[in-house]
């Protein structure tokens, strides 16, 4: 089988050319044997086919909406554990994820990445500029890996914790993208016959303006204000989303969806839980990849998404560091852990299998998260309905009582 290579010499030059391999691993195993590093490596005829489409298309424009998301980390992460654990080389790994991202805002990233490694950085040093994409767990994971010389290893507990950590966030969005939709639906339908359906029929109620019930009246009055501002009102509401949109990502919205949050009754349990297996889970991939307990959980802190959580973890960092035991720490400074949490802590301690207790007891909030989804949605369905129905009844009723009642005058 026949492969198109491109490869680096030294540091300027760049050698494209073609080789035979059985396949693509055993093609870059021997362009490296050359002394080459590998860019790109691709079967010839998906080569050919992918470069005379390139000529048929329009020219790439870069898009303002293109952003470094959290399934790109996770994809980045999950091939280039494939590609160290077939034995290619850090560097030459990152050449080729580089040449084969088509967002131009993570190529960019990667491609400072690769040129750090280049020059002479660490992995995990090369990583650390970039805070607001690889966190300090991220980081510290990849450090450890290096220390025992087996990155690929610590990559496939970060793939794994993100995937988990994916997977709990799609169990929770697939579950209120329903009940969602139908409350969105539903309010859409409000409003539009409120703006458009009754005012045409105003004129119903000309002769009786004395003499309507207080519900008709509360009504119409309502429906004046939208059908006579509903410009003003789409434009607010547009400038409004844009808004939030642009800005998504910013302490301000971080800290009004907390407090939202926290202060809603089932939904702060599903966060609380959520927040617990986080916590749990991060802190036994650290202690197991050699971290010590007290780094890992000044690591760790940060994933608590209460503050007052966040301000006892570290209440409990400061007595660990001033010779208390693990479990004394927590059971006197964070309150926000269940007794289970602390005792099972205890246990794991005791035993030396403590990063195991706490893979355990991340499985155990996920269940409860997943449950609690679950629950909550089976509620929000026929509250929505209730809530859109009673409006719409609502309507219907101030509609029809003058209605009835000139009916009952005329008999």
């Amino acid at each position: 089988m026949k492969f198109v290579f491109r490869a680096k010499k030294g540091l300027e030059d760049i050698i494209e050319n073609t080789i035979e391999a059985a396949n693509q691993d055993a093609a870059v195993a021997k362009i490296i044997e050359q002394g080459l590093v590998p860019v790109l490596v691709e079967e010839e005829q998906k080569y050919l086919a992918r470069e005379s489409s390139k000529k048929r298309a329009a020219p790439p424009q870069i898009s303002f909406m293109e952003r470094v998301t959290k399934n790109d980390i996770f994809t980045f992460t999950k091939k280039l554990r494939v590609l160290l654990k077939s034995q290619v080389p850090i560097l030459s790994s990152l050449y080729i994820l580089e040449d084969q991202i088509t967002n131009r805002k993570f190529k960019e990233l990667i491609h400072r990445i690769t040129e750090a490694v280049k020059e002479g950085a660490d992995f995990s040093e090369s990583l650390a500029r970039f805070p607001q994409h690889f966190p300090p767990l991220y980081v510290s994971i990849i450090k450890a890996g290096e220390a025992s010389g087996k990155i690929d290893y610590s990559l496939e507990q970060i793939t794994k914790y993100l995937y988990d950590e994916r997977q709990i966030t799609q169990k929770v969005r697939s579950s209120l993208a329903y009940p969602v939709l139908m409350i969105t639906v539903g309010i859409a339908t409000v409003i539009f016959v409120i703006t458009f359906i009754i005012p045409k029929l105003e004129v119903l109620f000309e002769d009786m303006v004395d003499t309507l019930p207080f519900v008709t009246k509360v009504l119409l009055e309502v429906s004046l204000f939208f059908s006579s501002y509903w410009p003003f009102l789409l434009t607010f509401f547009v400038m409004f989303v844009t808004f939030l949109f642009f800005t998504r990502g910013s302490q301000w919205q971080a800290g009004v969806a907390r407090a939202i949050k926290g202060r809603t009754p089932v939904v702060k349990n599903i966060i609380y839980n959520q927040s617990l297996c986080r916590f749990a889970r991060a802190l036994s991939i650290l202690i197991s990849s050699g971290i010590p307990v007290l780094e890992s959980i000044r690591i760790t802190t940060p994933l608590v998404e209460d503050r007052a959580a966040q301000g006892q973890l570290e209440a409990a960092y400061k007595q660990i560091l001033a010779g208390s035991g693990l479990e004394e720490s927590m059971r006197d400074n964070c309150r926000f852990l269940p007794d289970i949490f602390i005792k099972m802590v205890a246990i794991g301690e005791a035993s030396g299998r403590l990063d195991e207790i706490l893979f355990e007891l991340a499985d155990s909030y996920a269940d409860e998260v997943d449950t609690a989804t679950k629950i909550v949605t089976s509620l929000i369905e026929p509250m929505a309905i209730l809530i859109v129905g009673s409006i719409l009844g609502f309507i219907v009723i101030a509609i029809l009582l003058p209605i009835f009642e000139m009916s009952f005058m005329i008999h």
